[in-house]
């Protein structure tokens, strides 16, 4: 009887293990389900919050445009926007095609560039007073659908992959880190991220070498000294930025040709800019970053 017992015992153990590693999975299951689901929405929070998805542009003679917005993603204070263009002529389809644009905003929610991907053209320049009307009261639409909380502080830099980067000393001077050979010891340089990549060819430098140095960096502000180079030029731009959101950006170096344009960075952030490489010249025009992070004439 003892020994039936213990049998009994063994197999009554066995069975609840049993049901227990199964509802376990099926606990695991509904919440993979949840989570699947929960990004799913969040994936699609932006389209499902515009309240107008499309617009329509005239391009007279009977000609109209409607962007149809069938996708939207979103990196800091960029969107990016894939519509469907459905074109009409004398009111009859015509056409069909697909066009993304990206959408930037300053600091203050205002739209200052809408660029067609894949070139450099910017909507709010090219086009008739008609359609960029009708373009940016789309942005400001697509604006609305995020808040401030979206730019977290304490979020994850968007623009260099070190998470904590050593700041150069300042004065910067060109001169001396063209004479110290570009040391990464002493100017340690930084791989940019995808973003402020995008940022940088969406503003004429287009090129496959890039590196950071950092300037500057705070809880709220990140100072960036860019180095691009093409061909046998380096470009050198200054970008400032404040909680994840590009403030400011200006070319204040070029180098590679029989005008060089020097630079020296003083511990003030006033920038002074210099004409030929050597230790003694006069600056020729000056700059400085202001408290709010704009870069402003001296």
């Amino acid at each position: 009887m003892q020994t039936n017992r213990i049998i009994f015992l063994n197999i009554l153990i066995v069975l609840l293990i049993g049901c227990k590693k199964e509802t376990n999975a099926q606990n695991r299951d509904i919440l993979d389900t949840v989570k699947t689901k929960k990004n799913e929405v969040t994936k699609t929070n932006y389209l499902e919050s515009l309240q107008y998805k499309s617009f329509v542009v005239s391009c007279g003679g009977g000609c109209a445009m409607t962007y149809i917005a069938n996708n939207v993603e979103k990196d800091n204070s960029v969107f990016k926007v894939k519509f469907t263009v459905e074109m009409y002529t004398n009111e009859q389809l015509s056409d069909t095609y697909n066009e993304t644009y990206l959408f930037f905003y300053d600091q203050t929610g205002k739209i200052c560039k809408i660029i067609l991907e894949g070139t450099k053209n910017n909507a709010l320049e090219t086009l008739p007073s008609g359609a960029r009307r009708s373009f940016i009261e789309f942005s400001q639409n697509l604006i609305k659908v995020t808040s401030p909380d979206n730019q977290n502080k304490s979020e994850e830099n968007k623009f260099i992959v070190e998470k904590n980067p050593k700041k150069v000393n300042l004065p910067f001077s060109f001169y001396d880190y063209f004479n110290n050979d570009y040391s990464e010891s002493k100017y340690p340089n930084y791989e940019l991220k995808p973003f402020l990549i995008d940022f940088l060819k969406n503003n004429s430098y287009d090129t496959e070498t890039y590196k950071g140095l950092v300037i500057y960096s705070d809880e709220n502000f990140l100072y960036l000294l860019i180095s691009i180079l093409r061909g046998d030029s380096e470009y050198f731009v200054l970008v400032t930025t404040k909680n994840n959101v590009i403030i400011d950006y200006k070319e204040i170096g070029l180098i590679g040709d029989e005008n060089p344009v020097t630079f020296k960075i003083l511990p003030n952030f006033i920038i002074e800019r210099y004409n030929g490489n050597g230790p003694n010249l006069n600056a020729f025009e000056k700059f400085k970053i202001n408290e709010a992070g704009k870069i402003i004439k001296e």
